[in-house]
């Protein structure tokens, strides 16, 4: 199973678009906070001062001018008359605050009242785009080059941690692409990977060098191993085969005899496969996954033919079925393995009834109508050498079957499927690597 996981560098790289994104988000605060403060509080305070000392010199002297400077000018109305008045003021109200036009400008209005409901009003016009223009000068375009200086400093920040962690990225891919054990892979090689790693990296390429060779002398002796077991475990099954075909020679001997005879010629059929199928296990990077396109209908009714005596023997029926033509480069060995594994498996667990393959265009089928799995079973059934309660009760098998499959059917890219229901049967779904190919070599 492919776990995909997430690079160091991805992460890096959201880590450093998050920063970006909170630090934008608190300079925009900032700006906005800064530009209320401006136009909401410092200049609408700054009307209602000058309001309140023009009343306070207007009680002292009524003969007082109206304020007239380079940023704001006052008007006066006639009690309730303000046809004096700029049209664009007259329709406002005492207590107003905001931005009127007068066409050129739009200067801010505040419209104060003496004496609430009575007497003139005072309409103040402040040119607060001096304001605003200024506010931008000193409060928001210093914040905005901070917060480019910021975006600068953090991808400065991000480009150097990259460059940091790079060779520890660039170390995890090697090594997940490096396949050990493939006699076309040469030795590990981090010699490209030194040039640009920083002290702490070479501290771990060294571990990894160290760890390389061990590893590489431990497939070394595995590989003796699986050379050297090959004949030695093959030769004595040999011998006792052929000891077999000498006892079986003799017509004249009692059935009893004939029955223990083919007992035990099947249980060295049994080992001979068993230790094939481990051997081949053991080998699997020698396994070639590219051979020609096989038709694997063809191939099943051979291996129902294999164990029909031993579903006689149980008062069972084998039957294959096709619904499609599969074929497929995965190895005839192979093929001949999971089919062989999956039959013996499903005709000891089935003491009555029928055992059914079928063949699809992407795959095959195995079906009985055998005691079935729990569902606990059914979750520890790939586990090697687990056998369920009743499994062991009836002393079959050695609980490698279904492990045995599995491995096979991911070292090829397959996929395996099993549903059971205790006392209706087991059934499992092997999906194969369809070959482009679908002309017969």
């Amino acid at each position: 199973m492919n776990i995909q996981r997430t690079r160091l560098s991805t992460k890096l790289g959201r880590v450093f678009a998050l920063q970006v994104a909170l630090v934008s988000l608190a300079v925009a605060a900032g700006i906005f906070i800064t530009n209320t403060i401006v136009d909401d509080f410092l200049i609408s305070e700054a009307l209602e001062d000058e309001a309140n000392h023009y009343w306070g010199l207007h009680q002292d002297n009524p003969a007082q001018s109206l304020p007239n400077t380079n940023n704001m000018i006052g008007y006066m109305s006639h009690g309730e008359d303000v046809s004096a008045l700029p049209e664009a003021l007259r329709p406002h109200q005492p207590g107003f605050l905001g931005r009127v036009d007068l066409g050129a400008s739009s200067p801010t209005l505040y419209v104060s009242q003496q004496a609430p409901g009575v007497g003139p009003r005072l309409y103040l016009l402040f040119a607060s785009e001096d304001v605003s223009q200024l506010a931008f000068l000193f409060g928001i375009l210093p914040l905005s080059i901070a917060l480019l200086l910021i975006y600068g400093f953090s991808f400065l920040t991000y480009r150097l941690s990259h460059q940091a962690i790079s060779p520890l990225v660039q170390l995890a891919d090697y090594l997940e692409e490096f396949r050990f054990g493939d006699f076309n892979q040469p030795a590990v090689d981090l010699g490209e990977l030194r040039r640009i790693a920083n002290p702490e990296v070479d501290v771990m390429i060294d571990a990894i060098d160290g760890f390389a060779e061990r590893l590489d002398t431990f497939i070394e002796r595995e590989r003796i191993f699986t050379r050297d077991a090959s004949h030695e475990l093959r030769t004595p099954i040999a011998v006792f085969k052929g000891s077999l075909d000498l006892l079986q020679l003799k017509s004249d001997r009692p059935e009893s005899d004939l029955k223990a005879l083919d007992r035990m010629r099947r249980t060295v059929d049994d080992m001979e496969g068993l230790i094939g199928t481990m051997l081949l296990l053991a080998r699997g990077e020698e396994v070639d996954q590219h051979g020609e396109p096989t038709l694997i209908n063809e191939l099943v009714p051979n291996y129902v033919e294999q164990l029909a005596s031993l579903a006689q023997e149980r008062g069972i029926s084998v039957v294959s079925e096709s619904v499609g033509e599969l074929w497929t480069n995965v190895p005839k060995r192979v093929v001949q393995i999971l089919m062989i594994n999956l039959l013996r498996n499903a005709i000891n667990y089935t003491h009555e009834g029928t055992v059914t393959v079928s063949v699809s265009a992407t795959g095959f089928s195995v079906v009985d109508t055998g005691i079935g799995m729990s569902a606990d079973e059914l979750h520890q059934a790939f586990e090697p050498f687990y056998r369920g309660e009743r499994a062991r009760v009836s002393n079959t098998g050695h609980g490698l079957g279904l492990s045995i499959v599995r491995r096979m059917v991911e070292q090829f890219s397959g996929r395996i499927d099993v549903q059971s229901e205790e006392g209706v049967g087991t059934k499992i779904n092997i999906s194969l690597p369809v070959s482009g190919d679908t002309e017969v070599a």
